[in-house]
């Protein structure tokens, strides 16, 4: 079931603790599982991530205080162009212990909007919430690895990485990576079993925004 509310009304905030138990939902939904799996975010992943960098945790908000929308960040001194890890190699679990509170780019941890919320313009919100975000941080920008989400309906008939050549010449529609390119992300490179996704064929697409206000401090 597909909700109907006005985008414009949505409201972004950082995250809370007693959102908890909502963004679980969210996470669990919005990949395709179901509530109480372990590899959605739940209330002790949520309470280290806050205590490592509160203010990098965002939620999107209805009028009537429903948590529809999540997006988890850290903070990180390795440049998009070094070697691709895998997830959680990367962000160090999903207690987000790899976050360098001194690092100069944002990176994406996780990010999700409930079902039945999306298509309205909602991932664009908590987007944009983010690039303000870097831009009072003074940060060189922000990077991440969208999943392949719409490789599952190529599969049979080319490769995980004809199909995000495809994706990156607009050839092919991605619901997550051509969505992430005209929020002003930039492709760079394929990353191969990144996370564990079927329906991406477990790959995704590294992806980078360059803040245009940075300024070098030396």
């Amino acid at each position: 079931m597909t909700i109907k509310t006005n985008p414009s009304l949505i409201s972004v905030r950082n995250t809370r603790l007693e959102d908890s138990e909502a963004i679980h939902e969210i996470v669990a939904l919005a990949f395709g599982g179901e509530v109480g799996e372990p590899m959605a975010m739940s209330r002790p992943h949520i309470q280290q991530q806050l205590r490592r960098f509160r203010e990098g945790q965002f939620v999107a908000v209805t009028p009537q205080g429903r948590v529809v929308g999540t997006a988890t960040t850290m903070r990180t001194n390795k440049p998009p162009t070094a070697t691709p890890q895998p997830w959680l190699k990367m962000i160090g679990g999903l207690e987000l212990n790899n976050h360098d509170p001194n690092g100069q780019w944002l990176y994406g941890a996780e990010f999700a909007v409930h079902p039945a919320f999306q298509g309205m313009g909602i991932g664009r919100t908590l987007y944009d919430a983010r690039f303000q975000f870097i831009k009072r941080l003074n940060l060189r920008g922000f990077y991440a690895v969208g999943m392949l989400m719409g490789y599952h309906r190529y599969q049979h008939l080319m490769s995980v990485a004809e199909y995000a050549d495809k994706v990156v010449k607009h050839e092919i529609e991605d619901p997550t990576v051509s969505m992430q390119m005209r929020r002003g992300f930039k492709a760079l490179r394929l990353v191969d079993y990144y996370n564990d996704e079927p329906l991406a064929g477990n790959a995704g697409m590294l992806i980078v925004w360059h803040n245009p206000d940075y300024r070098p401090m030396y």
